[in-house]
């Protein structure tokens, strides 16, 4: 009961318990407290009824007197602090007993913020339905006005619009909640009034031009309002401007009978909802514009063949523009009515701007001012600029006119452009006759071929080419006075100290005013040093290709996202790929094992961020063609100007020295387990062989069955521990073998025959064996107990399927090969698989001793073995020795050959 009592004290939320017959409070929390601001006692002193509207409390009882005592009641209601501040209550009951009288546990959460932005949602999307739909001013106002009141719960909604004439607002239009009582007079009221700026609500709004909120308007004592807020039971109110380019062209007033805080968020959305609604009067405005302006002045304007506009004087909008006008500047009529010419940025130089504006209140008009402007297109032109005062319908205006010589001033100024640039150019540029006389010397060509000016014009322009390259000249002159143009050839020209040098030239043909060739203008550029430049690297590059294709490191050069770009034959090979270029464009990525993957992306991006790395990083290869293969790679990070960086990558095989380092870990561990193998071998036979004695001692003399029974088990556990022990012994004995000449068809059929008792029923046993007699050089015993190790792994493996041994000569080897439909071995389990004491099969069955035998064997005989195995599909050990070619025994053989193979023990 204490738990429930804390969770009702504590409990974040407002909770209280009252009675179903009174209303009155039982019991309240701290939060209620804190939220409504009464204390405990005058809580427990009131009833639901007190923290409410009055007009709710009819509701409430009817509500709670329809419910059962199993009914759980949801609502939202009003609720009123202490302070008088109302807001809207999610309230979640329960039905409780306390004494016997039925009373209700209530849980509250203040969803005010959360309506009120529904509210303010609903506001918008009606506004703008209203703005979309409508077609001017006067439709959108009012309708826009009853869609704000009756989103927001306003009573009584009112526009007034500015009357230029007196510069006051007036009434234009209201909206009222159907239960208001006597609009009409209202209307008849507000309809008399004149609202100049800073008076009462509408006034200040028109004068501030931003909204103002009035909490409680009997607080308000300019114009009656307090007098109309008791009359009409209205408490609060807000008004905001409705506002055009020009400025606030109407203010919106909404009423409540309820006192309202201030909203910020609503205060936001009716300046908003104000500058929207202020966009439909500015559409009206211009359009009323346009029309007074296309009738004054239609035939005028259009007549002329001047550009022609005229504009307001006040605020130098544009009234009217002629066609010519407008196709100068390149706008469309709608475009430009209405709009000043600041706004369509028909302007250059805005300084120049305000000093014909001063010009023109001084001297009342401005005659054939030059002038930069603007087009729409964003091209700017010159023109002679005119201006004169004009009344139009008693509206001050000016009329512009405007004279086009952007041609002129251009042709003028691209003259002198050109023959700057000429002068300052760095290449040699000069022009010629058409008989190859110099005309024009400028001062590049002064300094490429050290003729000054006065020394080059008039001279053949043949003095600058060289012996060897005169009919070169000839076609160059000839393709010239065909009115060819020349595009950039490379070239020898000889300069004025006798020093040759390589040059870029290029020819155009020049024509007179009337399209009449008369030469040719020649731009040449010194490229000797570039020419130089471009052959060192070449020759660099070459050195440094030949070096990169004849490293014994593999080298790639990858993008930042891994992508290869170059790679050398020596990286191609690593990867088991022939051609380099098959490499080029694909990721990296695809070369490498999936779990190699994550470190070597975060390499590079170490890399790539210039974040601590170390060297060398160590990864594997794993070719589809040949065995795991370890590399120590070595990166860096090129970065050139102009181009995202790339990665030099440097990759060395290390897996001979990891081999190496293999053997001799795997010598050292062999060498320690023959130790330990050869000290449990003379502390275990010892006691192994007092227990077989024993034991068959007591078989002797004991005659109970039970005792028997125990007695063979106990000698079938001493003969395993001695099976172990001689396993462990053999590894510790020299992996010296005595190869003879042995028909190998004997020695597999011998294994075979001693593993036969390991074959399941269900596993058939598959001999693929040469007919004829296959003799090669092997130790027979060693031999035959390495292929019985892997037979009895083969069954021991298969519950079910074959299990196949095979036997073939190729070239200059032999194959003996092991496969089986078994369990097969995960790529973790097979890379360990020679090592000692790694078996996959329970303890009790082997100590993991078999393979290391085996392998041991195999390279006793300098062969090898491999092994290739896919979970749930089986196995395949394949032992490979080498098939001397002639006939004569193989080192360490011995003469004879036995026909017939004895077992393996």
């Amino acid at each position: 009961m204490e738990s429930y009592r804390l969770l009702f004290e504590k409990n974040p939320l407002p909770m209280w318990v009252f009675d179903l017959e009174s209303l009155r409070f039982l019991d309240v929390n701290d939060a209620a407290v804190q939220k409504y601001g009464y204390s405990r006692s005058e809580f427990l002193a009131m009833t639901l009824g007190d923290i409410g509207p009055k007009e709710d409390v009819p509701r409430l009882r009817e509500a709670l007197g329809s419910l059962k005592p199993t009914d759980r009641m949801i609502g939202i209601w009003r609720n009123r602090k202490k302070d008088g501040t109302v807001f809207d209550a999610e309230v979640l009951s329960t039905e409780v007993t306390i004494l016997t009288r039925r009373a209700r546990l209530a849980l509250l959460n203040d969803v005010t913020e959360r309506l009120r932005g529904d509210r303010h949602r609903a506001t918008e999307i009606g506004v703008t339905r209203v703005l979309i739909d409508a077609k001017s001013f006067a439709e959108a106002a009012p309708q826009a006005i009853a869609a704000i009141c009756q989103a927001e719960e306003w009573a009584l909604g009112e526009v007034w619009l500015y009357d230029a004439a007196a510069s006051v607002l007036r009434l234009d239009g209201t909206w009222h909640a159907p239960g208001l009582r006597d609009m009409h007079g209202i209307e008849l009221a507000s309809a008399r009034l004149a609202i100049r700026p800073g008076v009462g609500l509408v006034g200040r709004v028109w004068q501030r031009d931003t909204p103002v909120w009035i909490r409680d308007l009997r607080e308000e004592e300019e114009l009656g309002w307090a007098e109309y807020s008791e009359r009409f039971g209205l408490r609060s109110a807000v008004g905001f401007p409705i506002r055009a380019r020009s400025g606030v062209e109407a203010v919106a007033v909404l009423f409540s009978q309820a006192i309202r805080e201030p909203d910020e968020p609503l205060l936001d959305l009716l300046a908003d909802i104000g500058s929207r609604i202020g966009q439909i009067f500015e559409r009206d405005k211009v359009e009323a514009s346009r029309r007074a302006s296309v009738e004054a002045f239609q035939k005028a304007f259009h007549a002329s063949p001047v550009p022609m506009a005229i504009s307001s004087l006040h605020d130098g909008r544009f009234v009217e523009a002629n066609l010519q006008f407008l196709r100068l500047f390149g706008f469309e009529r709608a475009e430009v009515v209405g709009r000043s010419s600041l706004e369509l940025e028909m302007w250059v130089d805005q300084q120049q701007r305000r000093v014909l504006g001063e010009r023109l209140k001084e001297r009342g008009s401005i005659r054939d001012a030059e002038v930069q402007i603007r087009t729409k297109a964003g091209q700017v032109r010159r023109a002679l600029m005119s201006i004169e005062y004009l009344d139009l319908r008693d509206q001050p205006t000016i009329i512009t006119t405007l004279v086009d010589i952007t041609e002129f001033v251009g042709a003028r100024e691209a003259q002198a452009r050109l023959a700057a640039i000429v002068q300052s150019s760095e290449d040699a540029i000069f022009g010629k006759s058409l008989t190859g006389e110099i005309l024009t010397w400028n001062a590049g060509a002064e300094r490429m071929y050290g003729y000054s000016a006065s020394e080059a014009v008039g001279q053949s322009v043949e003095m600058l080419v060289p012996d060897d390259r005169r009919k070169e000249f000839e076609r160059i002159m000839a393709r010239l006075r065909n009115g060819e143009k020349l595009e950039p050839l490379e070239t020898v020209r000889l300069r004025k100290d006798g020093r040759k040098i390589v040059v870029s030239l290029a020819v155009s043909p020049l024509r007179d005013g009337a399209g009449r060739l008369i030469g040719g203008s020649t731009i040449t550029r010194d490229i000797t040093e570039r020419k130089r430049t471009e052959q060192l690297v070449r020759r660099s590059e070459a050195r440094f290709r030949q070096l990169f294709e004849v490293a014994a490191d593999a080298m790639f050069l990858i993008d930042r996202r891994g992508t290869i770009l170059e790679v050398n034959p020596a990286g191609a090979a690593l990867v088991g790929v022939k051609d380099p270029a098959a490499l080029r464009g694909i990721n990296i990525g695809e070369l490498l094992p999936p779990r190699e993957l994550e470190s070597a992306r975060q390499y590079l991006r170490d890399l790539l961020h210039d974040r601590p790395i170390v060297e060398p990083f160590e990864i594997h290869l794993e070719p589809a063609s040949s065995d795991r293969r370890f590399l120590h790679v070595r990166s860096r990070v090129i970065r050139e100007e102009g181009t995202d960086p790339y990665v030099q990558v440097i990759a060395r095989d290390v897996t001979p020295e990891k081999e190496s380092q293999r053997r001799l870990l795997e010598s050292e561990r062999q060498a320690s387990m023959g130790q330990v193998a050869a000290f449990v071998a003379h502390e275990i036979n010892t006691p192994l062989t007092n227990i077989s004695l024993l034991s068959a001692n007591l078989a002797r003399a004991a005659k109970d069955p039970a005792v028997l029974e125990k007695l063979v088990k106990i000698d079938a556990q001493r003969r395993t521990a001695a099976n172990i022990v001689s396993e462990l012994l053999s590894l510790t004995r020299s992996q010296d073998v005595t190869r003879i000449p042995v028909d190998l068809h004997g020695v597999v059929e011998a294994a075979i025959e001693q593993t036969g008792a390991f074959r399941m029923p269900d596993v058939r046993l598959v001999q693929e064996l040469p007919k004829d007699p296959l003799i090669a050089p092997v130790d027979p015993l060693r031999m035959q107990q390495a292929l019985v190790n892997l037979l009895k792994n083969a069954f021991q493996a298969t519950g079910s399927g074959s299990v196949t041994v095979r036997l073939q000569s190729e070239n200059d080897h032999i194959t003996i090969a092991v496969l089986d439909t078994g369990s097969g071995i995960d790529p973790e389990m097979r890379a360990r698989l020679f090592q000692p004491f790694v078996t996959t099969k329970p303890r009790s069955e082997g100590l993991g001793l078999g393979l290391v035998f085996v392998k041991q064997v195999v390279e006793g005989h300098d062969g090898s073995i491999q092994v290739i195995s896919e979970p749930g599909r089986g196995s395949t050990f394949t032992i490979t020795l080498p098939n001397p070619s002639d006939k004569a025994p193989a080192k360490g053989t011995k003469a004879a050959a036995p026909r017939t193979t004895p077992k393996a023990p």
